[in-house]
């Protein structure tokens, strides 16, 4: 009986290591954990923590309200223009804000273009239209640039917006069939300030 519970009590720590990425019998050095995915800044209609709507467009304020990240100006396309001056955010190298110029010096429409985003209702850069619990009514075909990719309104959150792609998709003057819509992947989270 003894014998058993040193057995299952053995079993059950192999096991907890093996889950743990942790190996007992060699060096555990190449073991490398998976990028994190804890969310740096949830987009709402509110707009982006640290950055409210009347923030000056320029890379000193923006880099004073967002400590941890460095600022630099960008070019970037959008659903209307190949090339538009942005400013954007990176955390460890990676890009994860871009943000636009509005009206009077200050910010515009920022995208989210990191998987460490969350939006209004815990949506997140790569996951399907499908996970993302997204409504066909409340989309429409992009154009231009984003020609045949959905574009979305986002629930409870109007003037937030998902761009999804649908990588082969030809546009056929629409949206396509619910089952090609449903493996969308989410590409972009883009908060416009609010008119007024």
């Amino acid at each position: 009986m003894t014998r058993i519970r040193v057995l299952l009590r053995l079993s059950g720590v192999l096991t907890a290591a093996a889950l743990a990425g942790c190996s007992l019998l060699g060096s555990d050095s190449d073991f490398t954990p998976p990028p994190s995915r804890a969310a740096t800044f949830r987009i709402t209609a509110a707009g982006v923590p640290g950055l409210p709507p009347g923030t000056a467009f320029s890379k000193k304020a923006i880099e004073a309200l967002e400590p941890g990240y460095v600022v630099s100006s960008v070019t970037m396309a959008t659903e209307q223009s190949e090339s538009v001056a942005a400013l954007a955010l990176f955390r460890d190298g990676l890009q994860v804000l871009q943000v636009l110029p509005g009206q009077g010096g200050r910010i515009g429409p920022i995208h989210g273009v990191s998987e460490s985003l969350v939006g209004p209702n815990g949506e997140r850069i790569g996951m399907t239209f499908r996970e993302a619990r997204m409504n066909r009514a409340d989309c429409r075909e992009g154009q231009g640039n984003w020609l045949a990719m959905p574009i979305c309104t986002a629930r409870g959150a109007p003037n937030v917006t998902f761009v999804f792609a649908i990588p082969g998709y030809i546009s056929a003057g629409g949206l396509p069939d619910d089952a090609t819509l449903s493996g969308a992947t989410l590409q972009r989270i883009i908060w416009v300030p609010p008119v007024g």
